[in-house]
């Protein structure tokens, strides 16, 4: 329970503490005068989004406090790192700054949001007008019955198994749709391997290719020219002829002077050049003349490697290294297949399990429905909903597709729930936004809360207006529900009827001033004489008479 509430720069709230009973507590005023800040100031304790707009004017900060005594929310605070063994309380602070930023404390130690709501989020439930609206809807209706049955062990595995197999089948799927390009590339792949290996280059052979094909291409001229050179080392009184009589000359000549010795000398190593000279050529002549289509054989090979080097690289060495990498990437698309149908077999595996776990939870969901439907028709008399008749009904769901494929089960499991309410004798349930005003919504909301939380203790129940539409007889059963829940659970209800009112075990009244231009709500515990005249004032439409305040006293008996 909240053992103190301590609040500064809320809203109209320049600052307040209260310390509400472990019972009912009832907080009544004026419309406006700031009863729903105490709603800003549990939803920022429970963790909850919290506008900066509700930070007061000139103030840097709101800040809420809270002293807890719960040893389950103490318990829960040492699992969190958030309080030691020793301690006998939780002592919780938020603020949120002008600009937005929230701060958080619990017993000292800085904490998050996140962490506040974990810690406090259960224990705190708000329940506002708002929430008559949010009950018309399915997925709160399921949350509702779920969470009254004890199933939010099933309903996570099956979350689980549907997310998981969610996510297998739209991997399959990127895996089909993406086999064609794998496919082609596989075919490009094992075309551009057999392509390089079918020329099977060397990585010696193209510079001698190319020599090769500049000589042939030129055969012509270069023969012209070695035999024009041959011819005049050879001919009649060709260099060599001359080069021997020359040498001879000198030879007989360096008898009578020895100094044209080296010259004849010279003569005869020229001589000998020409002669080596004239071998090589005679021998290049003879080897000049091709084999027929050699040169064709050259050109169709270096066109080959020509469109190697166009597509895969600029050297032999290149294309034998593209090669090298298009076999490993070969060999990791050529196994697609046969993993897709491994993972195809762990779909089926998965369909199985979430097909399984979604009966169970439905035929959990079916016991719970017939359970919650008897329990809250009983508590409907209580609430002055005697004739009327609560139905819990389990609506399948159309099969969930992804990716083409049938999911055996949808997120939540396979059916929708839907809360129905015969309100007369005779009727058949219709769906509560069909068949419930909002006075009627109010009361099977309480007897939902009643029965929902029949079980449970020690949780801070906050009730603002859910009483609203209400009045007489129906009204005094309303607050005598609320009287038994409080039996069990703290509860704060902010109210404008005076049967709630006078019920409560802690009466709070809220007013504002205005002073100095600004506008000051402030909190105080009514009692004796005082708490009379409020509730006289609330019987009375604000006319506080001697008989309305009869009629308070009777009230409070």
């Amino acid at each position: 329970m909240i053992q103190t509430l301590r609040v500064r720069d809320l809203a109209t709230i320049e600052e307040l503490e209260i310390e509400p009973t472990a019972g009912l507590n009832v907080v009544t005023g004026e419309t406006g005068a700031g009863k729903s800040v105490l709603l800003g100031a549990i939803a920022m304790l429970a963790g909850q989004r919290v506008s900066r707009e509700l930070v007061r004017s000139g103030a840097a900060a709101a800040v809420v406090e809270a002293i807890i005594d719960d040893p389950a929310c103490l318990e829960r605070a040492v699992e969190l790192g958030l309080a030691q063994d020793g301690d006998a309380e939780v002592l919780v602070a938020r603020s949120i700054s002008a600009e937005g930023r929230s701060k958080v404390f619990v017993n000292g130690r800085l904490a998050t949001v996140a962490l506040l709501a974990q810690l406090l989020g259960d224990a705190l439930e708000i329940t506002s007008q708002g929430e008559h609206q949010a009950l018309l809807r399915s997925d709160v209706q399921l949350e509702l019955l779920d969470g009254h049955g004890g199933l939010g062990p099933l309903v996570d595995e099956v979350r689980a198994l549907y997310v998981a197999w969610r996510d297998l089948a739209e991997s399959i799927e990127r895996r089909h749709a993406q086999a064609a390009e794998l496919a082609r590339r596989e075919d490009q792949l094992r075309f551009e391997i057999e392509q390089i290996d079918a020329v099977d280059p060397r990585p010696d052979e193209l510079a001698a290719l190319e020599a090769d094909h500049l000589r042939l291409a030129h055969v012509e001229r270069l023969a012209r020219d070695a035999t024009a050179v041959l011819d005049a080392l050879d001919g009649d009184r060709g260099a060599r002829e001359e080069l021997a009589r020359g040498a001879g000359t000198l030879r007989q000549a360096s008898e009578l002077d020895p100094q044209l010795a080296p010259a004849a000398a010279a003569l005869d190593r020229a001589g000998i050049e020409a002669e080596e000279a004239s071998r090589e050529l005679a021998g290049y002549l003879d080897a000049l003349d091709p084999e027929p289509g050699r040169l064709e054989q050259i050109e169709e090979r270096l066109g080959e490697l020509r469109r190697l080097q166009a597509r895969y690289g600029p050297t032999i060495e290149e294309i034998l290294a593209y090669r090298e990498r298009a076999r490993a990437e070969h060999a990791r698309v050529e196994g697609g297949e046969a993993r897709t149908a491994e993972l195809e077999a762990e779909l089926g595996r998965l369909a199985e399990g979430l097909d399984a776990a979604a009966r169970r939870l439905s035929a959990a969901r079916r016991e719970v429905a017939a359970e919650l439907d008897r329990a809250v028709t009983a508590e409907l008399d209580a609430v002055d909903l005697a004739r009327a008749r609560f139905s819990v009904d389990l609506e399948p769901l159309a099969p969930k597709t992804v990716s083409g494929r049938e999911a055996p089960s949808g997120p939540a499991g396979r059916e929708s729930v839907g809360f129905g309410l015969a309100a007369n004798p005779g009727e058949r349930p219709r769906r509560l936004r069909d068949a419930a005003s909002g006075g009627e919504l109010a009361r099977l909301l309480l007897a939902l809360r009643n029965v929902l939380r029949g079980g449970e203790r020690g949780k801070v129940l906050l009730f603002d207006e859910v009483d609203a539409g209400i009045g007489g007889r129906t009204a005094r059963l309303v607050a005598e529900r609320l009287r038994t829940l409080a039996g069990r659970h703290q509860i704060l209800c902010i109210t404008h009827l005076p049967q709630v009112a006078a019920l409560g075990e802690r009466h709070f009244h809220v007013s504002k001033r205005v002073r100095g231009g600004r506008a000051r709500s402030r909190v105080e515990i009514l009692e004796d004489d005082a708490r009379v005249d409020e509730i006289a004032r609330m019987a009375g439409g604000g006319r506080v008479t001697e008989t309305a305040r009869a009629h308070a006293r009777e009230l409070l008996g």
